[in-house]
């Protein structure tokens, strides 16, 4: 007990000294309730989707038919294209928000191509999430687009061509069903396309960007016609959380810029105290360098908590924020105020000055607030910038607060951000505490 008490004792000094500056005051604890208002009311609403469809493909086919549709997708701007080794993984995918859809090519993806004109046709499925609506509309047209860009393709081949029409001239003669006169109409007509497809050979006819003007034969016909392409869409029943309003998206951005005013203030002072020489004269009191630092992060944790607590109970109670799982909420709470501990200590380590430790603030930490989801969800951004968003230690403080809150996280799923923030924490605060007592000897 005579150990812990210098310990609380500096803590509680500390955080006197934050009450009484009240501009730092501002910017830890009301400055990010502000903020989270504001982003609450400016998204409106609650979640959405990226400027692309994240889409997984499931290539059954692996042909190389198939393969060239697939580099005809991932070329298109407006979608991004992740590999699926089975329907499982797609489905899976989808359901838990990894991709907004599956694309399913099947086994006979190639001689269905190539048997186009013997009857047969593209079939393709498309697994979607049903609370994407808008963005599977947009993925069928897709699909229906870049199908019959391999229609192209097979007028471009002059060999392809001919052994698709002599595929469809040896079924039309062995179909027994087919009157006479109508196998020599398709006979005809199987000759004028050889001949016009080798007459827009010349000598090679290169795939467009442009898919051929076929609007009408993208899906099959009401009275159940032939067609080309047939998209098949199948929603699956998922049973996932998400956010009801804009303010469960918004608060936790709040504490994104709660946790940073908090480290960027302790941070500062502590390299403020180092460079007049307090931590100095504390060393002469009856108590250890590692008292005065643990009393340092004591103070620096409780904020950290304290400024959480708050924005918390505020989304909840005010504006009316789910709370699924209190227990798992807290966790994260304690496992951020732990973690963000741990990089203050590390900014006050390897800060000579005062400035110093500001101007770290400023340049690295508003950016990593920034890649974290402090100004943008991280499900708003692009692809690259979502990998990027993972060096973030903010990124992981929004996701696991969330998962407690509104996402409805299993346990396990919660040991991911809660073991970065903890091992963050723990890897800060000794190389920080290693830095600092290296700058003084």
């Amino acid at each position: 007990m005579n150990t812990l008490r210098p310990i609380f004792a500096l803590a509680l000094k500390d955080l006197r000294l934050l009450s009484r500056d009240k501009a730092n005051c501002f910017f830890t604890f009301v400055f990010p309730l502000l903020l989270a208002v504001f982003f609450g009311l400016i998204f409106g609403g609650g979640g959405g989707g990226g400027g692309t469809i994240d889409v997984a493909i499931v290539d059954l086919s692996t042909s190389e038919a198939s393969k060239n549709l697939i580099a005809d997708l991932a070329a298109d701007k407006a979608l991004a294209i992740t590999a699926a080794p089975d329907e499982a993984a797609g489905e899976r995918m989808v359901r838990t928000g990894d991709v907004q859809a599956c694309i399913v090519i099947p086994a006979s993806f190639e001689s269905d191509l190539s048997n186009i004109f013997a009857g047969g046709g593209i079939a393709l499925t498309a697994i979607i999430d049903p609370a994407r609506s808008a963005e599977a509309g947009l993925l069928t047209g897709k699909l229906n687009e870049h199908g019959f860009r391999q229609l192209s393709r097979v007028f471009a081949d002059a060999d392809r061509m001919d052994s698709t029409l002599a595929k469809a001239k040896s079924t039309i003669s062995a179909d027994t069903e087919l009157p006479l006169p109508q196998k020599l109409l398709f006979s005809t007509l199987f000759e004028s396309v050889n001949a016009l497809a080798k007459a827009r050979q010349a000598p090679t006819l290169p795939v467009t960007t442009e898919s051929p003007t076929a609007p009408t034969a993208a899906a099959a016909p009401a009275d159940g016609g032939w067609a080309p392409i047939t998209v098949t869409t199948r929603e699956l029943l998922i049973d996932r959380k998400r956010p009801r309003s804009s303010f469960e998206i918004s608060f936790p951005q709040g504490v994104v810029w709660g946790l940073m005013g908090c480290i960027m203030a302790f941070g500062a002072s502590l390299a403020e105290e180092r460079t007049k020489g307090t931590l100095t004269r504390l060393t002469t009191a009856p108590i250890s360098r590692g008292q005065i630092l643990a009393g340092k992060a004591l103070a620096c944790f409780i904020s950290c908590l304290f400024v959480q607590v708050l924005l918390v109970l505020l989304a909840v109670l005010v504006f009316k924020s789910r709370f699924l799982n209190p227990g798992f909420t807290i966790l994260a709470m304690l496992a951020a105020s732990i973690g963000f501990t741990g990089i203050m200590m590390f900014m006050a380590g390897l800060s000579r000055t005062e400035g110093a430790a500001q101007g770290y603030g400023r340049a690295i930490v508003l950016v990593l607030a920034m890649i974290g989801g402090g100004t943008i969800p991280v499900f708003f951004m692009p692809s690259f910038m979502k990998t990027i968003s993972g060096i973030s230690p903010f990124k992981w403080a929004v996701e696991a607060i969330e998962g407690g809150m509104w996402r409805g996280f299993t346990f396990p799923q919660m040991l991911v951000p809660i073991g970065i923030l903890l091992g963050i924490g723990i890897i800060g605060f000794v190389i920080g505490t290693m830095a600092m007592r290296w700058s003084e000897n």
